[in-house]
């Protein structure tokens, strides 16, 4: 039967002799390694904060607004960054050449636009096959579009006799440039 001189029995050998030398120790070890994890918190938490206000001031100077200028609330007034529409003119230069192997390499080159935004994306994959197999339709509804177009870009680099029509290669860089326009990575066309 546990009675109170039972208990403190009990509780009095814990703190006697040799183990409570070593719950002493214990104790000592589990205040350092707690007060330790806490001030890791709290200076992981300070830099984790100093890199939040450096990405928004990257993000801010990005939109062009000056210091201390307030952000738009209306989320259309923000223009959507237009990282590939310099290396798109180039495809889209291609594209309108006369020549057609300059339509072989605006297929090319526009897989390789694409690619670069799944890379972007940090999507998994060492080709991009393999990146665009981690997308899935509901995250870009012109999935299969893409890889059509993907398609006929491996078959032009793997049969070097294959030159494209201008049709076959105007609509795989369509394609490309639907998906891309899906991603926001390009613009809509007017």
């Amino acid at each position: 039967m546990l009675t109170p001189e039972a208990i403190n029995d009990f509780f009095s050998f814990l703190y006697t002799g040799w183990i409570g030398t070593l719950a002493f120790w214990l104790r000592l070890i589990a205040g350092i390694l707690t007060a330790a994890m806490f001030a890791a918190v709290v200076v992981i938490s300070m830099k984790l904060n100093i890199i939040k206000r450096m990405e928004n001031e990257r993000y801010r100077r990005s939109l062009g607004l000056a210091d201390g200028q307030a952000m738009p609330s209306d989320a259309s007034a923000i223009a959507a960054p237009e990282p590939v529409s310099a290396p798109w003119r180039n495809v889209e230069e291609k594209i309108q050449s006369m020549n057609p192997a300059d339509w072989n390499m605006a297929v090319i080159q526009a897989d390789a636009v694409f690619d670069g935004v799944l890379k972007d994306m940090q999507l998994p994959g060492s080709t991009f096959a393999d990146r665009l197999r981690n997308l899935d339709t509901a995250k870009l509804a012109s999935l299969n579009d893409v890889w059509e177009a993907h398609k006929l870009r491996n078959r032009i680099a793997h049969e070097t006799d294959r030159t494209l029509t201008h049709d076959e290669a105007r609509r795989a860089v369509d394609l490309f440039a639907k998906g891309l326009r899906e991603m926001q990575y390009l613009p809509e066309e007017e």
